[in-house]
């Protein structure tokens, strides 16, 4: 459990880093791009990501702990964010407009948005298991990760870095977790349904 752990707040600090360069680009297809070092370095270095384990939760072995993993990647989340927070102070008006869009999106368009967000990621995390040292591995993270940020699907570890660097008030905070738990438990949905389509 302790190197789920470790390894899940690893996965957590990656997307505070891809979050980071988004927020930082004036160009968002770039950053979206971009974006993708995160899942790219979690892929290749076996650290673990809610979103990319999520969709395996219900094989018959080696099922991965996900609340472990959701929780270490909060930590991770956090910590980078906290820490883009006081050393990039500019960002946060950046992440607070990004949140204000997202915390004013109705709950039917959140429910899809991360519903597809979760298939997306699903198929990126399984097409690199499938093709590790293979360029369609490679392509496969960067396409689907940019794809669902520039069509504004919802990710669950991303928004916990988007949302920390954007809170002005702990009077926010309920407000944000409702959300995040929404996007996380749909991103789950998302992945075990099309795992069923795509699984050997």
């Amino acid at each position: 459990m302790a190197e789920t752990f470790k390894k899940s707040v690893a996965a957590g600090g990656m997307i505070g880093i891809g979050s980071t360069i988004y927020l930082s680009c004036e160009n968002k297809v770039i950053g979206a791009i971009l974006f993708s070092i995160g899942l790219f370095l979690i892929c290749s270095f076996g650290m673990y990501l809610f979103t990319g384990k999520i969709g395996y939760v219900l094989q018959n072995k080696n099922k991965p702990n996900c609340l472990i993993i959701w929780l270490g990647n909060l930590v991770g989340s956090i910590a980078v964010s906290l820490m883009v927070r006081i050393a990039r102070p500019q960002l946060h008006t950046a992440a607070a407009a990004l949140a204000e869009n997202k915390i004013n999106l109705n709950w039917a368009s959140v429910v899809l948005l991360s519903f597809l967000c979760g298939v997306l990621m699903y198929l990126a995390v399984d097409n690199f298991a499938r093709h590790p040292h293979e360029l369609s591995g490679i392509i496969g993270v960067f396409l689907c990760v940019s794809v669902f940020i520039l069509c504004g699907f919802e990710h669950s570890i991303a928004d916990m870095n988007y949302l920390t660097v954007a809170i002005s008030s702990i009077s926010e905070l309920p407000r944000y977790l409702l959300f995040l738990l929404v996007v996380s438990i749909m991103n789950g949905v998302g992945a075990l349904v099309i795992r069923q389509f795509v699984k050997d």
